[in-house]
């Protein structure tokens, strides 16, 4: 948990291409094919580990964003990831944060769409510390 936590606090509305070129690639697909929320509220940040990649996006303005809103922003990072000739290949897991709570969280094996309370702990498998047993 304390990897994640220490992610988290390094979202950002500017991503550096140098340091952080998928939430570069992220923010300007994103903010092309979502309608109806303001994406320069969004921030981001991503982990590349070998075939894996973590995005963790913030949405910092929740008032104007409907539930419905949320998963359309998560599948719309997980679709520009898979359009890519770069990332497609990747396991991708995606971690949505509101300002209080962990809002939507999809892996390669699980997710968790419920749009106000998600279940973090599905994220520990990127980082190797699972308490959730795999299942193909």
């Amino acid at each position: 948990m304390i990897s994640l936590k220490i992610d988290r606090k390094k979202v950002t509305s500017n991503p550096n291409e140098e340091s952080d070129i998928i939430s570069c690639f992220i923010k300007e697909s994103v903010g092309k094919s979502l309608k109806g929320i303001d994406t320069n509220k969004l921030k981001y940040y991503t982990v590349e580990r070998n075939d894996t990649i973590l995005v963790i996006a913030k949405v910092t303005d929740m008032i104007g964003i409907q539930k419905a809103s949320r998963k359309k922003m998560l599948f719309a990072i997980q679709d520009c990831l898979a359009s890519s000739e770069r990332y497609y290949m990747k396991k991708v897991y995606i971690d949505v944060e509101g300002n209080f709570s962990t809002l939507l969280v999809k892996t390669p094996m699980k997710y968790d769409l419920d749009g106000r309370f998600a279940n973090e702990e599905l994220l520990l498998s990127f980082y190797g510390k699972s308490k959730i047993p795999f299942k193909k």
